[in-house]
């Protein structure tokens, strides 16, 4: 991001790449557990928490403005500006 290399796990990259691909669109966590962790999946849906946080860490800490926003109550939507 702005020219730094950002190291993401595999997971964290789908995620990411997930939430670019869905811009500017609120995306609940079943949403983001079905693609980015599949339909087999039968885990907690906190796991996209723990998930976000960790790409927020990689991606958003040391940045501006802030990509990744949380919509309470609904899930996470990646844009420049709420």
């Amino acid at each position: 991001r702005d020219g730094v290399a950002i190291e993401l796990t595999p997971r964290e990259f789908d995620l990411l790449v997930y939430l670019l691909q869905n811009q500017r669109q609120v995306l609940n966590r079943d949403q983001i557990v079905q693609a980015v962790w599949g339909y087999d999946y039968y885990g907690d849906t906190n796991v996209v928490d723990v998930y976000i946080r960790y790409v927020r860490k990689k991606v958003d800490n040391g940045f501006t403005p802030p990509l990744i926003h949380t919509v309470r109550g609904v899930g996470y939507v990646l844009k420049e500006q709420l």
